[in-house]
């Protein structure tokens, strides 16, 4: 089975028909973790294979991960603020046959710790999902809004507790610890598009948790890089 996993919030109502036309007929089955949602949408009847739910409490971007596969299922996790071209979970998958997807995970949008010669220290390289990248490279963090999986790689919720916010960041730490690799796959310009309004942005992770400085999130990002450097 093909499944797409998205979690949303009420501020995001909006735009969340548009991401849910834009991969729904690409897949068996749509998991929608409603984040604070006090009822289930009607218009969300319009579409046969979604499954939402309300979850007891505000999971954020960990919701993705509030519903349990198959192994063999092949797992997409998605953001509400992306369009997905229509040819996204088949081109995907023509890609991920390069790698073992039991022992690796694929994606659009990651980071790799790297030495950066202009600033002569250590950083991070991010590949945009919006942006062209030419060739598969490998990586360490991977964005849970455009990453593939086999079910069997799925990190359930309670690998992901108290990572609520951050989930790229523990996603990274769970997958290095089970021996799995990062690959970040090529695209074209404009494959992906974002699709978050100007009124919005300071609805998002990065604005509210990223850019926090929050000691939990310092902790799991320290955690990742003496994982790197170990395995380096």
């Amino acid at each position: 089975m093909i499944r797409a996993h998205l979690a949303t919030f009420p501020a995001r109502r909006a735009i969340l028909a548009d991401t849910i036309r834009s991969i729904a007929p690409q897949v068996d089955r749509l998991f929608l973790c409603l984040n604070d949602y006090d009822a289930i949408p009607a218009w969300l009847d319009g579409f046969a294979n979604l499954h939402p739910m309300i979850p007891e409490s505000d999971l954020k971007d960990i919701g993705k991960f509030a519903f349990v596969p198959q192994d063999d299922d092949l797992i997409f996790t998605i953001d509400d603020d992306i369009l997905y071209p229509p040819d996204y979970v088949e081109r995907t998958l023509r890609q991920a046959e390069a790698f073992d997807l039991s022992r690796s995970v694929v994606g659009y949008q990651a980071n790799r710790w790297t030495f950066k010669k202009a600033q002569g220290r250590h950083g991070w390289k991010t590949f945009m999902f919006f942006k062209p990248c030419s060739r598969a490279e490998r990586v360490d963090i991977l964005g849970t809004g455009t990453a593939c999986m086999m079910g069997r790689a799925m990190p359930r919720l309670g690998d992901l507790a108290g990572a609520e916010g951050f989930v790229d960041i523990r996603f990274a730490n769970w997958q290095m610890d089970q021996g799995r690799a990062f690959w970040v796959l090529p695209r074209g310009a404009d494959d992906l598009r974002r699709n978050l309004p100007e009124d919005l942005k300071a609805t998002s992770l990065f604005h509210t948790v990223a850019t926090s400085g929050r000691a939990d999130l310092r902790a799991e990002t320290r955690a990742l890089l003496d994982r790197i450097g170990s395995r380096d």
